[in-house]
């Protein structure tokens, strides 16, 4: 009677093993899951913080990345898995992932010619295809692994046990990539060198896995000695310096007299301040008519930045306490190291914490005459519950009666969406506001925490106070500042519901338009 040839005795014939893995084979097919799922969440934290620069950090760049690798990891798992029933062996695994570690080799020199390429490209079209030619390739190589290594352990038997072993330790790799790149590679070395490490890793571990089978394997590592060779970008004359924390990218520029910190978009600063002191012209200077226009000793700057809004308004009122909060401490390093911020000065403290925390769990109310609020996450993107009825709520519970709140909004639409669902959140605890708006886009809105007339601001204004170039705005703001009351239908935010990304993403989209179409 004929007989049906077992799938083992047809991987007899082809020259495959068929026997059970011997304990330390098995550990190594386990380990290697393990390490290339701690690679693969490595990659996509870093190619978060790689995109900053040039994409921004929004919620957008996130969801076009993620999307990209979603779709890698997916076909990394079919395309594992077939190639695992037709190659049932650790040398096609091991080369697989040692083509990762080449492509990733190859990608280290060109990662930033590709994002300079894309970076007009928007924040969805260009961080999908930076992904698709960054990081699409080497993921899904890397993530065939674990039905690789499951089809290869099931010829022990116990294919529930074997499944379960392997994705409970690649998830636990995963952990361990995010913990591992989040806390120490990416603050201690940038986004660039953990590209070049995680290249490296995939290589040893591609090498290692085909060395157990033939030592001459090792002369495949030698193109991995390139990584020695990776050049180091020249930055441009003006930035000073650049670095990376565990929040930001961060730029100090110099040019044109002018000094900038600039947080993961080198397009946008968070402050710019003039060599040498006076108007800078951008529009922090508005933030010194704060204690002209309300008589303040207490400050509370909510997003110190390198402390513009500060410098500013002390040049009015030299004794002013501030509170300052800033939740990235390498941005405070920066701001005294370059921007003058002094470090012992009784009157100044500064606060590393989250704003909307540090306010939760600040305990003393009314304590504060004037409110900076100036949270820019880099680029023009503001983090949603920080603009809030709950959270403005929360401010007017720390100001005093007579106090003043005051808020940069940028908004270049030629519909001011963003403006006015900003106005009319800040409407709904403030009974008085009134605006400044510039021509680069930037609108300074003054909240009041008692009904005002506007006629007392511009009496105020006109009298002026502080330095000459302070008087000469305070004269030239007499005559630009308006009530500001939001059209009815505006947007409100509130915690359960803030699109603040979306229709910043809407004015981005039509400023871009705009720009095309008078080119």
């Amino acid at each position: 009677m004929a007989t049906v040839p077992s799938a083992e005795s047809k991987y007899e014939n082809l020259g495959f093993e068929v026997a059970s893995p011997s304990g330390s084979r098995a550990f190594l097919w386990i380990a290697t899951a393990t390490v290339t799922g701690a690679i693969v969440m490595a990659m996509e934290l870093a190619a978060f913080r790689l995109y900053a620069p040039f994409f921004g950090n929004s919620i957008y760049v996130w969801g076009s990345m993620i999307s990209v690798v979603m779709l890698a990891l997916a076909g990394g798992y079919g395309l594992g898995g077939w190639i695992a029933d037709r190659w049932p062996r650790d040398t096609i695994l091991y080369f697989i992932v040692l083509s990762s570690g080449l492509y990733q080799l190859l990608i280290v020199f060109v990662v930033r010619s590709v994002l300079l390429k894309l970076w007009q490209s928007g924040n969805f079209l260009g961080p999908v295809l930076a992904t698709v030619i960054i990081f699409a390739p080497p993921m899904l190589a890397l993530t065939m692994t674990s039905p690789f290594v499951i089809r290869l352990l099931v010829r022990a038997g116990h294919v529930g046990i074997a499944v379960g072993k392997v994705f409970a330790l690649s998830t636990a790799g995963s952990i361990g990539g995010v913990l591992g790149t989040s806390f120490y590679l990416v603050p201690r070395f940038g986004s660039r060198a953990t590209l070049e490490i995680l290249c490296g890793a995939s290589i040893v571990i591609g090498v290692g896995g085909l060395m157990t089978r033939r030592k001459r394997a090792v002369l495949l590592a030698v193109p991995g000695a390139l990584l020695f060779f990776v050049p180091i970008p020249k930055a441009p004359p003006t930035v000073l310096w650049s670095g990376e924390s565990a929040y930001n990218r961060i730029f100090v520029i110099e040019d044109k007299g002018l000094r900038l910190l600039a947080l993961n978009d080198p397009r946008f600063a968070q402050t710019i301040e003039r060599v040498g002191g006076g108007s800078s012209g951008f529009y922090l200077d508005e933030f010194a008519l704060g204690p002209v226009i309300v008589p303040a000793k207490n400050l509370l700057v909510l997003g110190m930045g390198a402390g513009g809004s500060i410098q500013v308004s002390r040049m009015v009122v030299p004794e002013i306490q501030v509170d300052a909060v800033e939740i990235d401490s390498e941005v405070v390093r920066v701001a005294a190291k370059y921007f003058g911020l002094p470090q012992n000065d009784p009157k100044l403290r500064v606060h590393i914490a989250d704003a909307r925390p540090w306010l939760a769990q600040r305990e003393t109310n009314g304590e504060f005459d004037l409110v900076h609020v100036d949270l820019f996450q880099g680029g023009p993107y503001v983090p949603f519950y920080l603009t809030t009825v709950e959270f403005f709520q929360l401010v007017r519970s720390r100001m005093a009666d007579s106090g003043a709140l005051i808020m940069n909004v940028y908004d270049k639409s030629s519909n001011q969406e963003l403006l006015g669902a900003m106005g009319a959140t800040l409407r709904q605890v403030f009974p008085s506001l009134e605006k400044l708006s510039r021509a680069d886009g930037n609108h300074i809105v003054f909240a009041f925490a008692a009904r005002r007339e506007l006629a007392d601001t511009v009496a105020r204004l006109k009298q002026g106070a502080g330095p000459l170039w302070v008087r000469e705005l305070s004269q030239k703001a007499a005559g630009e500042i308006a009530e500001f009351e939001p059209q009815a239908g505006a947007v409100i935010f509130t915690d359960d519901r803030a699109p603040i990304e979306e229709i910043t993403r809407r004015m981005l989209v039509e400023f871009k338009k705009q720009n095309e179409q008078t080119k």
